[in-house]
């Protein structure tokens, strides 16, 4: 027991804790390390619409041409989708052998605003979700970059 006694008063002699400069030394950098993540991480924001807007954007086309096949139509009457006209869930699709209901092809109602060319091909639209708006265009389609 006096062993320990010994031990305690050597580890708390002189002991006194940080210093007020020792602390705000400690708080400066962590001030720095926050700053530089939070702009690295800013440059992410806003990624996930754009990737969202393509990914739509996709999800219609590829229902357009499965309903033309479905139909066997070469070509569709180029129109449009939009939250207002496929709320419903029906959305008629022309094309020269008989219509089609998008909504049986395509989760409905969409989020975008989409219009596709009579080959089926989505050519441009916008995307308004997690509060900033993707907008697509056949010059961009298929690349990296939303404006």
């Amino acid at each position: 027991m006096k062993a320990f006694k010994g031990l305690t008063k050597k580890v708390y002699k002189g002991e006194g804790g940080f210093t007020l400069i020792e602390l705000l030394i400690v708080i400066i950098i962590l001030g720095i390390l926050a700053a530089v993540v939070a702009f690295n991480v800013a440059g992410f924001l806003g990624q996930g619409t754009c990737e969202t807007a393509k990914t739509e954007a996709a999800s219609v086309q590829t229902a357009i041409i499965a309903g033309m096949a479905d139909v066997s139509a070469g070509s569709v009457t180029g129109s449009s989708v939009n939250p207002t006209n496929s709320a419903s869930g029906h959305l008629n699709v022309t094309t020269p052998q008989g219509d089609y209901d998008l909504g049986s092809y395509l989760k409905l109602p969409t989020q975008g605003n989409w219009t596709w060319d009579d080959g089926g091909v989505v050519t441009d639209g916008s995307y308004a979700g997690g509060g900033k708006t993707a907008y697509l265009n056949s010059s961009i389609w298929g690349g990296d970059a939303c404006t």
